[in-house]
């Protein structure tokens, strides 16, 4: 399915349907008429007729159980159906099985950029000088008509997907004694996909090599990596994950189970409270008040329930897993501030890109032992609570505080919205945090499309080193200034 004007597309997943709630009304229907046919037999009517009203009121009521079963046995299939990733649907489906494969066997992924991997790298390095052990498993959501949605954005350069599916979280902290923290969630998924490059672009487009690390524009390495030779094909350097973050949101199919749950309890309470009223009131023909108890609980209780499903779901809203209230207006409003002012001095800038790379500068600079190490860190001593952090969630908000100019240095100040998992005295907490950072960047060099923060290019002898763990160049030991090539971080506060 696509969207023209939106350049939205769905792809959507073969799935177990889940049985419709209406099919459960029906089969309730039905025993609800076969007992009010079965209780003409403790009325004082001819015995032709009640034991005609009976033999009808037993064929409904195997009616009903007939109904109940086959609901029973579609939804047991529902619930045993465990949906998995598909290789062959493309990349979003194999980054997430790479993901979890980096997770339970530390099998590197292929499908991202250099910088999403070291993150990743310098996360498992902390897990591990803590003695813990994280298993992050993503599993496509369970749900009828779910698919993987793909919005697409053209720039000069390349194009650029966010794709994003519902899916199903389970993450997991484990010692040697045994299990911290636990917990499932149902979150949306969403990745930043960079590929089909424009072909003319191929000598500015720089990329990372999946080789050796080293950086060159991409034409020279289809002819071949001048640090390791090896020769790649486009399609080896490209699509590529450069961004990744989860949001909370309840599938249809949880809204679906909360609204059958709390029907049945609402209808299954106002029954009883009518039925027993009947027991107590011997007055009465008894199918018109058992009927009458069926009709209230249906339309009373049923009423009731749709209310309080609709609360329920109202509220649910409002949970945003913990993250701290981010104003609408200021998040968007924010995306257009920094687009506008990038502009003036790239008109290729892509907020995308900015903000990818902007996610990676903040999770290498939260995970690096030493971050005063680190080419992109200009900040002073950070704040020891970031050495707790294990996991980091960015949940797609970015937000603009101000922005200066200092000659022909641009500083962005920004506050970012996370969920972040920390070990303190050998427990886990979960927090919705905001980290405040100031950013800045050389706006009279204008940045190469695919540039890497792990590995870049010494301007001064054009060889290719690790600017994360080193700011010196090891060949010709000039310092490397990587505000004149990207964003570095001047400071970093974190509000809990």
């Amino acid at each position: 399915m696509e969207i023209p004007f939106l350049h939205l597309k769905t792809n959507e997943r073969n799935t177990v349907p889940q049985p419709e709630g209406i099919e459960l009304f029906r089969a309730a229907l039905w025993l609800a008429a076969g007992m009010v046919g079965i209780s003409f037999l403790a009325t004082s009517l001819p015995m032709k007729f009640k034991l005609i009203l009976c033999i009808l009121g037993g064929i409904f009521c195997v009616v009903g159980i007939i109904r109940l079963f086959k609901y029973h046995k579609a939804y047991k299939v529902f619930q045993n159906f465990m949906p998995t990733w598909d290789f062959a649907r493309g990349i979003y489906d194999q980054f997430a099985m790479e993901l979890n494969a980096w997770h339970e066997t530390d099998t590197v992924p292929t499908c991202c950029d250099g910088d999403t991997l070291y993150f990743l790298k310098l996360q498992k390095e902390r897990l591990k000088r803590k003695g813990l052990k994280m298993s992050d498993q993503i599993l496509p959501a369970k749900e009828s008509g779910s698919g993987t949605a793909t919005l697409s954005r053209k720039s000069l350069w390349y194009t650029s997907d966010m794709v994003y599916e519902n899916i199903s979280r389970k993450l997991r902290f484990d010692n040697t004694q045994g299990t911290l923290y636990e917990r499932n969630a149902e979150q949306v998924m969403y990745q930043i996909i960079v590929h089909s490059p424009n072909e003319t672009q191929l000598t500015n487009i720089t990329a990372t090599c999946p080789n050796c690390g080293a950086v060159s524009p991409v034409a020279a390495l289809e002819e071949g990596c001048r640090y390791c030779g090896t020769k790649f094909r486009i399609t080896d350097l490209f699509p590529r994950v450069v961004n990744l973050f989860f949001m909370k949101l309840n599938s249809t199919t949880t809204n679906s189970v909360i609204m059958k749950r709390t029907m049945s309890i609402c209808m299954l309470a106002f029954f009883i409270f009518t039925f027993v009223a009947v027991l107590l009131s011997p007055a009465g023909f008894l199918p018109a008040k058992l009927a009458g108890c069926f009709a209230v609980s249906i339309f009373c209780g049923g009423f009731l329930g749709i209310i309080l499903t609709d609360l329920i779901l109202l509220f649910s809203l409002f949970d945003r897993d913990g993250m701290k209230h981010v104003s609408a207006f200021k998040l968007y409003s924010s995306k257009a501030k920094i687009k506008n002012s990038m502009q003036q001095f790239d008109p290729n800038f892509s907020f995308d890109k900015f903000e990818g790379q902007i996610i990676s500068l903040v999770k290498m600079a939260v995970f690096a032992e030493d971050p005063q190490n680190l080419a992109c860190y200009h900040g002073t001593e950070r704040d020891p609570r970031f050495s707790d952090i294990l996991e980091m969630t960015y949940t797609n908000a970015t937000c603009l505080k101000k922005s200066w100019m200092e000659g022909n240095i641009l500083h962005l100040s920004l506050r970012t919205w996370w969920i972040n998992y920390s070990e303190f005295n050998g427990k886990i907490y979960k927090t919705g945090d905001c980290i405040d950072l100031e950013v800045c960047t050389n706006v009279t060099v204008l940045e190469p499309p695919g540039f890497s923060i792990t590995s870049v290019s010494c301007p001064c002898c054009g060889g290719s080193f690790d600017a994360v763990r080193q700011k010196v160049c090891p060949y010709c030991g000039s310092t490397y200034h990587m505000e004149n090539e990207g964003w570095v971080i001047t400071d970093m506060k974190l509000i809990r």
